[in-house]
Order: C-alpha cells, then sequence, then structure tokens
C-alpha cells in the first residue's frame, strides 16, 4: 500500500489534512489544540493511534515521515523559498509519541517527551512560519516542567540513573537541568527573533516570537528552583535584561512569577535590597485572592526586609497571606531591636521549633548570619544608652562609649545562650516545670578543644567568649557599613560619636538602619529590564528598549568619527 493512499489510514489521513489547512491560515492557538500529547485521548486520537500502530509501527518512522511529507506541503514547500522541514520532522515524532507513550512509566515518557519538545524547537526556528508553533512549544514545556519536577520529588525512579552517574567520570546533569536546558533552547530563539520590529514591541505589546521569551523563561527557572540549580538561572537573567522587551508590556502573570524567582535569586545571592525591590513589585502586582503566591512572594520580602533593618508591622501580620508570620517572625524582630544576644542565639538554632520552617524556604541561613550585625548594633545602641558618656556640645566633647561595657554585656549574654537553661527555655508558657533547678553551666560541647590537643589541657578547658579585639572588629566594622557613625579610639578602647552637636547623640551615632542601606545602594535590578527612560524618545528609545547601550552591552564604535571632526 502506498504511503500517500488514504485507504487503512482514513483518521490519519484526515488529521493530516486538518494539520495542513491550519499551517495555511497559521493558526497557531488551533494547532495547539490538535497536538494533543496527554492522555486520556478523545476517540479521534484513539482511532488514529491504532492506525498508526497497525500501519506504522517502531522502525517504519522513515515511511511515517514520507507520509506527513506528502500530505503537508505548505510545510514541505515553506515560505519565502524556506522549506520548513523540520516541522515534517516534529510531527512524525508526534505520531511516534502518542503511539509509543505509556504514561505508566515515568521515566521512559520523560525521554520521549524530551526527544518531541526539542523537535518542536527545531520547528520553531523557522524564520517565518515558527511563529505557529510557539503556541505548541510552550504547552508542551510546561507538561515536560511538570514531568520533570515530578520526577525530582520521587528520586527512586531515577535512582539507577543517579549511580550510573556517580560510577560515571565527569560531573552528569541531572533530569531537571537537562529539561531545563531544552526549555533554554526555545527561550533563546525567542529571545533572537528578529522577524517583527527592532524593539520587539508593536503597539505595546511583544512582537512575534518575543510573547514566549516570559512564558518559557519562568518554566525554566520553575524548574532550576525545584531542583536547587539556582546558579544555572544567572543566563536566563542576563539574557532578558540586555535583549528582552520591557517586562511591563507582558501579562501580570508573567510578571508576577519572573519577579518572583528574580527575588529569590537575588536573595539567595545576598543582594537583599535588589531582592525585595523585586519582590515588592510582584506582591503588589498579584491579586489578594492568589493567597498561596502572594504567601510565597511574601516570605521571601519580609525576610529581605528583616535583614535590610525594616520589620513588619502588625498590619502585615494580619493580612491572610501572612498567618503564622507573627509567631515566626516577630520574635527573632524582637530580639534584634533589644540586642538581646542571648534570644537571637536561641532562636537561630537548628534545634528551634520553628528552625526547620526557615530552612524549608531557604532563609534561616541568611536571617540568622546577616542578622546578627543588626543584633550587636542594637547591643552597642543600649550599652551606650545605659552607660555612654553623652559628651558636651559647649566643650566640643563628643559622646562617647566604653568598650569594655559592650565586651562585659556581650560576654553575658553569649555565656547565657550557651547555658542549657536558655537553650531548653521555650518562653514563657512553654517552659519545663523544673526550669528553675536546671544546671546554668555552658555544655561540655560548648567548651571547644582542637582536636590535636585532646587529652594535654590543665583543667576544664574555657568556653570561647568574644574578647575585645573581637568587640573592636565589629566595632569597626558597622562604622565601615556606616550602621554606626563615629570612629574608634584603640589605645583608650572607646567608640566615639561625630555629628551629635547637630542631631543628637543617637541619632547621629546610630542612623537608621534601612536609610543606610537605600543610600548606598542603585535603584537599578540587573535581570528587570524596564520602560526606556522618560527622556528617551525615538529611535534612542526603541534601542534602548532593545537592549543597546545598555549594562553588559557591546557598541560598535567602527563608523564613529574622532573627536573634533566636523560632521
Amino acid at each position: 500500500m502506498a504511503d500517500g493512499t488514504p485507504t487503512g489510514t482514513p483518521t490519519l489521513d484526515q488529521f493530516l489534512a486538518e494539520l495542513q489547512r491550519i499551517i495555511c491560515e497559521q493558526n497557531g492557538a488551533q494547532l495547539q489544540d490538535y497536538l494533543v500529547i496527554e492522555p486520556p485521548y478523545r476517540q479521534l486520537y484513539t482511532a488514529m493511534i491504532a492506525e498508526i500502530r497497525q500501519r506504522y509501527p517502531k522502525g517504519k518512522e522513515d515511511e511515517l515521515e514520507g507520509k506527513c511529507s506528502a500530505a503537508l506541503p505548505e510545510a514541505r514547500e515553506g515560505a519565502d523559498g524556506s522549506p520548513w522541514t523540520a516541522f515534517i520532522k516534529f510531527i512524525t515524532q508526534y505520531f511516534a509519541f502518542i503511539r509509543d507513550v505509556n504514561v505508566e512509566n515515568l521515566l521512559e515518557t520523560y525521554n520521549q517527551l524530551s526527544e518531541l519538545v526539542q523537535k518542536c524547537n527545531s520547528a520553531l526556528g523557522h524564520p517565518s512560519l515558527g511563529i505557529v508553533i510557539l503556541p505548541t512549544v510552550i504547552a508542551y514545556s510546561r507538561v515536560l516542567a511538570r514531568l520533570a519536577i515530578g520526577l525530582d520529588k520521587r528520586p527512586e525512579l531515577i535512582a539507577h540513573l543517579t549511580k550510573q552517574s556517580s560510577d560515571d567520570s565527569g560531573v552528569r546533569e541531572t533530569l531537571p537541568e537537562r529539561a531545563a536546558n531544552i526549555l533554554r533552547q526555545a527561550f533563546v530563539t525567542c529571545l533572537n527573533d528578529r522577524t517583527g520590529t527592532a524593539s520587539g514591541v508593536r503597539d505595546g505589546k511583544p512582537d512575534g516570537k518575543k510573547v514566549g521569551i516570559y512564558t518559557i523563561a519562568n518554566l525554566c527557572l520553575k524548574i532550576l528552583f525545584q531542583c536547587r540549580k539556582t546558579r544555572n538561572a544567572e543566563q536566563i537573567f542576563s539574557n532578558i535584561y540586555n535583549q528582552s522587551p520591557p517586562l511591563s508590556i507582558y501579562p501580570r502573570p508573567e510578571r508576577i512569577t519572573y519577579l518572583y524567582y528574580l527575588g529569590r535569586f537575588l536573595f539567595s545571592n545576598n543582594h537583599f535590597y535588589r531582592a525585595q525591590h523585586a519582590l515588592q513589585a510582584a506582591y503588589d502586582q498579584c491579586p489578594p485572592h492568589r493567597l498561596k503566591q502572594r504567601r510565597l512572594i511574601l516570605i521571601y520580602l519580609v525576610a529581605s526586609n528583616i535583614i535590610l533593618g525594616r520589620f513588619p508591622s502588625a498590619a502585615l501580620y494580619s493580612q491572610p497571606e501572612a498567618l503564622g508570620f507573627a509567631e515566626r517572625f516577630a520574635p527573632l524582630c524582637r530580639s534584634i531591636a533589644r540586642g538581646d544576644l542571648a534570644t537571637f542565639r536561641r532562636l537561630t538554632d537548628p534545634k528551634n521549633e520553628h528552625a526547620s520552617w526557615f530552612l524549608h524556604y531557604r532563609i534561616f541561613l541568611q536571617l540568622k548570619n546577616r542578622c546578627e550585625v543588626l543584633v550587636w548594633r542594637s547591643l552597642i545602641r543600649k550599652t551606650f544608652v545605659l552607660a555612654g558618656q553623652q559628651g558636651d556640645a559647649q566643650a566640643r566633647k563628643a559622646p562617647t562609649l566604653d568598650l569594655g561595657y559592650v565586651l562585659q554585656l556581650a560576654q553575658m549574654l553569649e555565656q547565657k545562650a550557651l547555658s542549657p537553661l536558655s537553650q531548653l527555655d521555650g518562653g514563657p508558657g512553654r517552659r519545663h516545670t523544673n526550669w528553675i533547678f536546671m544546671d546554668r553551666e555552658p555544655p561540655a560541647s560548648a567548651r571547644y578543644v582542637d582536636p590535636d590537643f585532646a587529652g594535654t589541657e590543665e583543667g576544664r578547658p574555657e568556653v570561647l567568649l568574644p574578647d575585645m579585639l573581637e568587640v573592636e572588629s565589629i566595632v569597626a566594622s558597622l562604622v565601615d557599613q556606616g550602621l554606626l557613625n563615629g570612629f574608634i579610639s584603640h589605645r583608650q578602647l572607646r567608640f566615639a560619636i561625630q555629628g551629635a552637636k547637630r542631631k543628637g547623640a543617637l541619632p547621629a551615632g546610630f542612623p537608621n538602619v534601612w536609610e543606610v542601606v537605600k543610600g548606598r545602594c542603585d535603584e537599578e535590578v540587573p535581570g528587570w529590564k524596564k520602560d526606556p527612560p522618560r527622556g528617551a524618545v525615538g529611535a534612542t528609545a526603541g534601542r534602548i528598549a532593545a537592549g543597546g547601550f545598555g549594562p553588559g552591552m557591546v557598541v560598535n564604535l567602527s563608523g564613529a568619527r574622532p573627536v573634533g571632526a566636523v560632521p
């Protein structure tokens, strides 16, 4: 039986005829609706699959491709003299996929779908007809991302691959990484599309394939964050920042999702001011009824702001998406504001009741390490209020603080933090009945001894507590960061406040943390492509919107005249 003869495969022939019509009309949405890959299939697809299995079983893919080529002259001949052979190969792979897929075997389905999406990406690259398949690329990418994340959550299904990877030499990409790399091919194709306007914007909307930039990028980011390969996301953010149209012209869901992942990426790389900037924009745009999404954004937004010295208000704690935030964040904020080093140590201990929650969202270490700086600032401020010399403006004598007082208070709080009594203190209403009778001595684990000298120490080893050198270093670091305003007299071991005559000792010596950070940071957020500046008009605005003359861009000056040359 000849491949072009309809006898024996009437449903397949009818399906190919419809595909030919869709390509002629360049109806991308209808093409996506036709190319279904997820079961259960409708009767039409069930009949077509049966025909393919009977007429084109495994091993007869070349014959199947010949039939597709004969039935799709629009793709075979292409447009503008460029045949769309990649689409014919994709359709052949599509038929092979629905013929062979077994959803009970997720790993095999993943491999088959990966190959299908790669063929789909190749078809997307056609300069004029590729736009037709973009909705299909996006739909398939969503399925592949969901499947990759599902496999990542079920390691027992890929345990043998992990073992093979450990046995082989070199680094082998994981299944989620492989899926992200496949999706990245489509992302790059959309990003580099030159079939539309130079700026990628037409009538205030994305033009051509650039419409798919953020949708596909968000799917890549979802996979990378799920499998904790966030470092691989840097290239995505960099490419978008340099080549994408402004984020503001894309649909709101895409903007929110992208800014959320950008904020998380910046947070994980310790760029907390930039992170809160992106997360705040995502939170402001997220609809109130999207509680799950607003809660996810708010977790990282609150953590970023606490590190920057901005604490949540009672109004924020009362929001429905902030349920449970007060019992987790409020004690931490109080310990920071009071300079209570002992309580801060207890709250940031891995054994604390809320530590697992912070660890789950990967904000525990940032809060523990970055907020300690603010605790020390508050501790020094409290010490100054209690024991500092306020100075005399008439006598031109600056307010000072004896660092010995800071050392005494710090040692007392550290000793308290190390004691079993403090470690078991769950707070009022949560203490053990015999709490007041417990030993206040630090546990043996707190008395560090270098293993090379174990057994040689005389008497009981001492607990490692802050000394004057450490206090001086901390104060000097706070001064360098702008969180303290003054200088240290290392000879007298005193901290002197500058500018007290004009502002007063406390406002001058202990400036607002948020204002200090804000004054030192730029509003520009790498990875967030914003609208061109208002002063840029015409061709200049177009070049900026297209990614030209911006950070990281290369400007060709080969045709530039020398300085002072007459035009």
